[in-house]
């Protein structure tokens, strides 16, 4: 499931507000995404969670990119995020991830920089996809899994990755762990997890 952390209904309002453009009810749009008409009023009035599969069959019917209802600025935005300021923030309740969104979610954008902050016992599937991933331990102790080899990692450790090669990293630990990510795909619109 998504959340986004800093406004819970700000995708809920998104969706609303698209569908109300495109002059459709809240019938139309749920047989063009195959979610029932009572889940999509839920979530439009931001009291239910959403999954990346549903999201992406919403965002698909109203033809929009997933990051389009995270998106803070435009190219022509503001270069520097200052600390202090909001930043988005999201978790997927399904990998217990909370991601922090270090860059402006632009479309346009190459590079996906967050701190990605991972629960105790934290054991995900490993995974592959196009790309490559640089990781930074800032804070706890996780294990880097890449093909066959593993790592412990300690904050101060970092990593590259080639992100076709089978990869995951867990939290084996009692303690939360937090990495600073930069990675050449967009997390949203890969529907996966770090």
């Amino acid at each position: 499931m998504l959340k986004d952390m800093k406004h819970e209904d700000v995708v809920g309002k998104g969706v609303r507000a698209l569908r109300q453009h495109k002059g459709w009810t809240l019938e139309e749009l749920s047989s063009r995404c195959r979610l029932s008409i009572s889940f999509l009023s839920q979530i439009e009035r931001g009291l239910s969670s959403l999954s990346i599969s549903s999201l992406h069959s919403i965002c698909e019917a109203l033809e929009v990119p997933m990051t389009h209802f995270f998106a803070t600025t435009t190219a022509e935005g503001p270069l520097v995020v200052r600390a202090g300021k909001p930043r988005s923030r999201l978790r997927i309740e399904d990998s217990q991830v909370t991601y922090n969104f270090l860059s402006r979610l632009t479309p346009e954008r190459v590079l996906e920089a967050l701190i990605a902050e991972y629960p105790p016992h934290y054991n995900p599937p490993l995974v592959t996809h196009e790309g490559e991933e640089f990781g930074y331990v800032l804070e706890g102790k996780v294990l880097l899994h890449v093909t066959d080899q593993e790592e412990m990692l300690v904050p101060g450790d970092s990593f590259h990755i080639i992100s076709s090669q089978l990869h995951t990293v867990q939290n084996t630990s009692d303690k939360p762990a937090r990495i600073l990510w930069v990675l050449t795909m967009k997390l949203l619109e890969r529907g996966g997890h770090l």
